[in-house]
């Protein structure tokens, strides 16, 4: 629990206590599974993952199996369990695949050489990129699509029992789904007035809140695409210090 007092933090953890000036919370943006309400309308007999939980095929069990959210997560999942058995991939975008690398190199060295990962989140580019959100990258899932080892539907409505319902009105008997739903921030630990928008993200600028001492580092887009990359988050780290003197 993260608490001010006068002109201090009070900083409770499972073993002390801390008190200190300055407090910056680099805790990431993958804090608590989003899983839908109605997950609780699958039967017991249908197994459900998050994608965080989720390590490989053999955690699953016998049966059909289902995969809910089309982001670069979903699609990794999807690709692997594929190659063993028929999967369905329930997303609400359509999909655009990227290379994963070119040449010899990852594409994020080549994000970062072209100016993509240090586009701010209120410029063109910024804004582009924010709007049409994180393309798949490598070509695995789109051939195993080609190949009729994945199958894609709509987006998935509403489940009961081991039914699940999608937008086109299709339904489908499921035994496994896996939840590649992304997550939500989580500050119930934070008990600091002022700090938290009505969506329960942090409101800052640049990682500097409104509360003096306070800062945040590595959300999405703090200022830039590459903020909550290992290749951006130190552009991020080097503004905060200089707040931090001052």
């Amino acid at each position: 629990m993260v608490k001010k007092k006068g002109n201090l933090f009070h900083i409770t953890s499972d073993r002390t206590e801390y008190q200190a000036k300055n407090v910056l919370i680099a805790t990431g943006p993958f804090q608590k599974p989003r899983i839908p309400a109605f997950a609780n309308d699958l039967s017991k007999d249908v197994l459900q993952l998050h994608s965080s939980d989720y390590r490989n095929p053999s955690q699953l069990i016998e049966g059909k199996v289902l995969v809910v959210g089309g982001g670069n997560s979903g699609a990794q999942i999807t690709e692997e369990i594929a190659r063993e058995r028929e999967v369905y991939l329930s997303t609400s975008c359509r999909f655009s695949f990227m290379p994963l690398s070119m040449g010899n190199r990852i594409i994020f060295w080549c994000f970062d050489k072209l100016g993509i990962l240090k586009a701010s989140s209120t410029s063109y580019i910024g804004r582009k990129i924010q709007k049409r959100g994180d393309p798949i990258f490598g070509f695995e899932l789109k051939k195993a699509i080609q190949e009729g080892k994945v199958i894609i539907k709509g987006r998935t409505l509403n489940c009961n029992g081991n039914i699940v319902t999608f937008n086109d009105d299709s339904l489908h008997n499921v035994h496994n789904v896996i939840w590649a739903t992304g997550f939500t921030s989580d500050y119930s630990w934070l008990d600091v007035t002022g700090i938290l928008g009505e969506n329960g993200k942090p409101i800052h600028n640049r990682g500097v809140t409104n509360v003096p001492g306070l800062y945040f580092l590595g959300l999405p887009w703090q200022y830039r695409r590459g903020s909550a990359l290992l290749q951006g988050v130190g552009n991020d780290a080097n503004y905060l210090m200089e707040q931090l003197k001052k």
